[in-house]
């Protein structure tokens, strides 16, 4: 989080979606699986989610507290446009517990303990054509919680030919699920763990949820998406609780979804433990393989786990390093080799965000000066 830039406060308030009036001035924000029922003058679980007056307005709405230019494999997402730039922007607050959050300074803040700048979901798009990105992403911390603005900017998106990203927790409601993922078109997904136990101590939230959440990305939408399970030693890097995982995926959303195995490193509330040895993900992904899953990374660590291969021939089409592509031999979205379809979305001959489109972002080209390139 230390290459993140940290703005000014706005002084503006947006009015939310998704809540309801309830008796003695109450409002009941169903954004969430939370169903937060807050009380005149105070904020939902999220922080950010306020009851002014008896109804429910957004702080995050227009203001946030992080902006930067990321590689899109960081989000992860290895099947999505990869080699390519995604403007990556986050609020403050979540609607998850997570004792190991690893951005907890601006997602365990309140509104008012960062510091942010007024954005405009019209300057979203053009801030990301200044920096020649493809796509831009919601990120860092949680983005169902700014649903609002996020669907503003999918809109402004959509007029420059840019793609969005969510990188979430899954944890929303159904209704505002659609509202939502109908502007998205890739997202990343941390499947946490696979065990109630762990959902209710280590993030206060339940797995269900999630569960559900994953099976309408790939039944209800027609979003990419990816997995992440970030293994923490001793809590839910257990073998046969990977093997359970990896089956889900197979049964319930296919063989074509990637998953990512990320290594902990110690943060926040959980600095008594270990970073995940290397071992670990080398067995995860060997388990989740076996199972049948195509496309099994490992990440926040070198090794060959970071490649895609053929799943059919087995040739390495896709060399990473860390973040970086070094070499990318998917051809017209299958393998070059043996022209097996490969699942993902792949770069036309003509990457976004480049060139052609430059002249758009240059009204705006001296007004944010603090965007990390």
């Amino acid at each position: 989080m230390n290459d993140l830039k940290i703005l000014q406060k706005t002084e503006t308030l947006h009015e939310g979606r998704w809540w309801e009036s309830e008796a003695g001035g109450r409002v009941h924000c169903y954004l969430c699986p939370r169903h937060c029922h807050i009380n005149p003058g105070q904020a939902g679980f999220c922080f950010i989610r306020v009851n002014q007056g008896g109804r429910l307005y957004s702080l995050g709405y227009g203001a946030p507290a992080a902006l930067q230019v990321d590689p899109i494999e960081k989000k992860p997402l290895n099947h999505f446009l990869p080699g390519t730039r995604v403007f990556s922007m986050g609020t403050a607050g979540c609607n998850m517990g997570c004792f190991f959050c690893q951005n907890w300074d601006i997602s365990k803040s309140r509104h008012d303990q960062v510091r942010s700048q007024a954005v405009p979901p019209e300057d979203v798009p053009l801030l990301a054509l200044k920096h020649g990105c493809d796509s831009i992403a919601f990120t860092y911390n949680e983005p169902t919680i700014w649903g609002e603005y996020v669907i503003d900017i999918c809109k402004a998106a959509k007029t420059h030919g840019l793609k969005t990203v969510m990188v979430s927790n899954g944890y929303i409601t159904r209704q505002a699920f659609h509202d939502i993922y109908e502007h998205i078109d890739a997202a990343n997904i941390d499947l946490k763990a696979f065990t109630e136990n762990f959902y209710g101590k280590i993030t206060l939230t339940h797995l269900g949820p999630v569960l559900d959440t994953l099976q309408w990305l790939k039944n209800e939408s027609r979003v990419w998406f990816e997995i992440t399970n970030l293994m923490i030693p001793g809590l839910n890097d257990d073998p046969e609780e990977t093997r359970k995982l990896a089956q889900w995926i197979l049964d319930k959303l296919g063989p074509d979804v990637p998953l990512h195995f990320t290594a902990f490193h110690p943060d926040f509330k959980l600095r008594d433990k270990p970073r995940t040895p290397p071992e670990t993900l080398h067995t995860a992904r060997r388990i989740a393989r076996e199972v049948g899953l195509h496309y099994v990374y490992e990440g926040n660590i070198y090794s060959d786990g970071a490649n895609t291969n053929c799943p059919k021939c087995g040739e390495m089409l896709v060399r990473r390093s860390w973040h970086d592509v070094l070499e990318n031999r998917v051809r017209n979205g299958a393998c070059g080799r043996c022209g097996f379809a490969i699942a993902g979305t792949w770069p036309g001959a003509s990457p976004l965000g480049q060139g052609s489109r430059a002249h758009d972002a240059d009204p705006i080209a001296g007004k944010y000066t603090h965007l990390n390139p």
